[in-house]
C-alpha cells in the first residue's frame, strides 16, 4: 500500500478544509472549499468496552423447505434491516453505553438475512446441504435459494439510502445505480455462472423495479432480473466443506458485507459423517470480524473526503463524495455478532468452523491460558480449511511460532480438546496479525489482540467418544494432473492520478490507491490470459509486487497450492502499466533458502512457504508480499486448477476494499477452439 503523503500542499482549518489553488489564465485565485465528511472523533473507544461479558451467540441452522420442492431443499433468504441489534457494547462496569443525544442505551441498525423464517437480525442462520457426488446417501439433494432484497425501514417503506457512505466514483456505482442493490455469491460453491452472484447482476429492493438487462455476451455478465429477487440453483456436487454466502455487488460489496449480509453454508458428505467428529451442540461456527462503532451505536466504516487535482472535494449529483481508505480495520473484535464473547464449555472436544469475515484484517491466532501457563500439547488441532478436510491433522495454536493465520475470506476447521485443561480454566483466543498484513501496524494487544474466551466451567453431559483423525481425508497432493499451460498474473498497487483522500486526523492528503491485476480494471475487456478451455488444467503463477499480502479468491474452482517463494526484482522488466516477469523456462526461482528470503520487518518465514493449512484443496490463497527494503524481491504463489464449467467467473483479492478498487478480474471458460 502506498504510504506517500502530500503534506503542506493545502491549508487546514478547524471547521473545514480550506484550499488555496492556482487558477488558469496567467493569474492566481484563491478558493475556499469546505470539505465535508464524518468526524473521526466520534468512535467509541474499545478500551472503554467490557470484554468477555457476552455469551457467544450460537448461530442456528435454518430448516429446509422440502414440501414446496421435494426434489431439492428450498430456502428463501431475505436481506432485511434491523434497527435495534445489540452487539453487546457495555462499559467496564457492565452498564450500557448511552446515546449522547437520546440518552437511551445504544443499539445498532444492521442488515442481515432472514432464512426460511429464522430472523438473525445481523448475519444469518446456517444453511446445511448434503453432497450430491456419486455414491452419496442420506438424502443428498441440490439446493435452491430465492434471494430477496427486502431492505425497508421500520415503517415498511423501501430504503433509498445505504447505512454507510456509498462512493459513486467506483466501478459499479458510476451510473446512478441504486445504493440498495444486492447480488449474492456462494463463496466456495461449485455452481453455474448464472448462479454465481456476478457483481453486475444485482437486484434492487424495489419489487417493481425495471432494472433488468439481458445477458451481455461481450462481458459474460448473466441476465439481470427485474424486481427484487433472484433464484439460484446450487448442485452441491463437491466434497464436504465450509462455504459461505455474502453480497458481491460491485461498488458496495465491502459495505454490504460489513452491514451484515453474510452467512454460513455447510456441505456434508458420507465420508465426513463416518469420522466421528464432534457434532451437534459441539460443532460451532465462529464468524470473526472487526468493527468500530460511533457513539450513538451506529456502525462506523471509515470514509474520507475525495479531493480532485484542482483542490476541490469531488461532488456527484450535488453530494460531496466520501470514499474508503485502502483498507478498513475496526477497533473491536466481533464473533457471531457480539464483541469479545465468551463460551462456557464442557471438558471435551469441540469442533469450531471458523470464518474470517473481516474486510481487511488477517488473524494470526493462538490460545493463551488466563493466569499464565503452557497450553497442553495437541489441545488445538486443524483438520480442514475452506476446501474441506485436510490430508493430515496439524497441531496449531499453542503460541510461540505455532499459530493459525487466517486471511479475509478463509475458513478453518479446528478441534479444541478442553478435557486437557484444568476444570475452571479460562482460555483466550489471541491474535497478533499486523494491519495491513504483514508489514503494517502491530495489533493492539488489549483490544484487537483478543478475539474471544473459552471457560471450562460446564459439567460433562456424557462420554465424549468423538475423535481427532490423524489423516482426515485421503492425501490430495500431488494431484495426478499435467497442466496444459502456465499463466502469469501480477498484483499491483498504484496511485490514482488526480484523486486524493483527505485524512482529518493528520491534515494530509494521500493519492487514492488504485489496485489492479496486470494493470487492468474490472471492466477492461478480457485478454488472451483470461480465456480458459473447458476441462483445461492450468498452473497460475500469481506475483505480488506490493507490500501487502493479498488473499486471492478464485470462483468456480478449488485448486492445489504448489509452491510459494520470492523472485529477484531483476527478473522483472518494466512496461507501461504492467510489470511482468521475464520468462525463461519457468522464469521463477521456487523456494529460496532461508538466507535468500526477504525478512524485512518479519520474524517468520511462513509467508513464503506453503503452510500445513494449505495442503488440501483451496479457493483462497495468501500471496506473499514483496520486500520493503533491499535486496528487493517480489513474492509469488503457484496454484493448479481444473476449469470444468463453461461461463464467466471472477477472481479477486478478498480484502474487500481492494476488490472494490479494481483488484478483481473476470475469467471465461470456453469450448476449445477446433483447428
Amino acid at each position: 500500500m502506498s504510504k506517500l503523503a502530500i503534506r503542506g500542499l493545502f491549508g487546514v482549518a478547524s471547521m473545514g478544509f480550506l484550499i488555496s489553488c492556482g487558477g488558469s489564465g496567467g493569474g492566481t485565485t484563491t478558493t475556499n472549499v469546505a470539505v465535508t465528511g464524518p468526524s473521526s472523533t466520534e468512535v467509541v473507544s474499545p478500551l472503554a468496552m467490557k470484554q468477555f461479558a457476552n455469551p457467544l451467540p450460537i448461530i442456528p441452522v435454518a430448516p429446509p423447505n422440502t414440501t414446496f420442492a421435494p426434489n431439492f431443499d428450498y430456502y428463501t433468504v431475505a436481506a432485511e434491516q434491523t434497527s435495534n441489534f445489540d452487539f453487546g457494547l457495555r462499559k467496564g462496569d457492565g452498564t450500557d453505553f448511552l446515546n449522547p443525544v437520546t440518552g437511551a442505551p445504544i443499539r445498532t441498525t444492521v442488515w442481515g438475512y432472514t432464512i426460511n423464517g429464522i430472523k438473525a437480525g445481523y448475519l444469518g442462520a446456517t444453511i446445511e446441504a448434503r453432497s450430491t457426488l456419486t455414491g452419496e446417501t442420506g438424502n443428498p439433494k441440490p439446493t435452491q435459494v430465492k434471494y430477496i432484497n427486502d431492505l425497508k425501514d421500520g415503517s415498511g417503506a423501501l430504503l433509498t439510502k445505504h447505512l454507510l457512505a456509498v462512493d459513486p466514483t467506483l466501478d459499479g456505482a458510476k451510473n446512478g445505480e441504486s445504493e440498495l442493490r444486492i447480488s449474492t455469491h456462494l463463496h466456495g460453491g461449485h455452481v453455474k455462472p448464472e448462479f454465481d452472484g456476478h457483481p453486475l447482476a444485482w437486484v434492487t429492493n424495489d419489487p417493481n423495479a425495471l432494472t433488468g438487462l439481458p445477458a451481455d455476451l461481450v462481458s459474460g455478465r448473466p441476465a439481470r432480473p427485474n424486481g427484487n429477487s433472484a433464484t439460484f440453483d446450487y448442485p452441491n456436487d463437491q466434497l464436504a466443506a465450509h462455504v459461505w454466502f455474502h453480497d458481491h455487488s460491485l461498488g458496495v460489496t465491502r459495505i454490504n458485507v460489513y452491514a451484515g449480509l453474510a452467512a454460513n453454508y455447510i456441505i456434508r458428505d458420507n465420508f465426513e459423517a463416518g469420522l466421528n467428529l464432534p457434532a451437534g451442540a459441539y460443532e460451532i461456527p465462529l464468524v470473526i470480524q472487526d468493527k468500530s462503532f460511533n457513539q450513538d451505536g451506529s456502525l462506523h466504516y471509515s470514509s474520507v473526503p475525495l479531493v480532485d487535482i484542482t483542490g476541490n472535494q469531488v461532488v456527484v449529483n450535488g453530494e460531496p463524495v466520501l470514499t474508503s481508505n485502502p483498507e478498513f480495520f475496526g477497533n473491536a473484535i466481533v464473533v457471531n455478532g457480539k464483541v469479545w464473547p465468551y463460551l462456557e464449555v464442557e471438558p471435551r472436544k469441540y469442533r469450531f468452523r471458523m470464518l474470517n469475515g473481516s474486510d481487511s484484517r488477517f488473524y494470526n491466532m493462538w490460545l493463551e491460558l488466563v493466569g499464565g501457563g503452557a497450553i497442553p500439547a495437541n489441545a488445538i488441532r486443524l483438520i480442514g480449511n475452506e476446501g474441506g478436510l485436510l490430508p493430515t491433522t496439524v497441531a496449531i495454536g499453542d503460541g510461540d511460532d505455532n499459530k493459525l493465520l487466517m486471511a479475509p475470506g478463509e475458513r478453518d476447521d479446528v478441534i479444541i480438546d478442553f478435557s486437557l485443561f484444568t476444570p475452571g480454566a479460562s482460555v483466550t483466543l489471541r491474535n497478533d496479525g499486523p494491519s495491513p498484513y504483514p508489514f503494517g501496524d502491530p495489533v493492539a494487544a488489549l483490544t484487537t489482540g483478543r478475539i474471544m474466551q473459552f471457560r471450562v466451567t460446564q459439567s460433562l453431559a456424557g462420554v465424549d467418544s468423538s475423535v481427532v483423525p490423524p489423516n482426515p481425508r485421503a492425501p490430495q497432493r500431488p494431484l495426478p494432473w499435467t497442466p496444459s499451460k502456465t499463466l502469469y498474473f501480477d498484483l499491483q498497487e498504484m496511485d490514482e492520478t488526480g484523486r486524493y483522500t483527505y485524512n482529518s486526523e493528520t491534515g494530509t492528503l494521500l493519492p487514492r490507491l488504485k489496485l489492479s491485476v496486470n494493470g487492468r480494471e474490472f471492466t477492461s475487456v478480457l485478454d488472451a490470459t483470461e480465456y480458459h478451455n473447458l476441462d483445461a488444467i492450468e498452473d497460475w503463477v500469481i506475483i505480488n509486487s506490493t507490500g501487502d499480502m493479498h488473499p486471492m479468491h478464485l470462483h468456480l474452482v478449488n485448486f492445489e497450492v504448489l509452491e510459494k517463494g520470492t523472485i529477484d526484482d531483476n527478473d522483472y522488466e518494466e512496461s507501461t502499466e504492467v510489470r511482468m516477469p521475464v520468462v525463461t523456462g519457468l522464469g521463477l526461482k521456487p523456494n529460496f533458502d532461508l538466507a535468500d528470503r526477504p525478512r524485512n520487518h518479519l520474524d517468520f518465514d511462513s509467508a513464503y512457504t506453503v503452510g500445513p493449512d494449505e495442503m488440501g484443496w483451496k479457493e483462497t490463497v495468501r500471496v506473499p508480499p514483496a520486500s520493503s527494503e533491499p535486496p528487493y524481491r517480489v513474492g509469488y504463489v503457484k496454484v493448479r486448477a481444473k476449469f470444468d464449467t463453461l461461463g464467466t467467473y471472477m477472481w479477486h483479492c478478498h480484502i474487500l476494499a481492494h476488490e472494490e478498487n479494481e483488484m478483481m478480474r473476470p475469467f471465461r471458460v470456453v469450448e476449445p477452439l477446433v483447428p
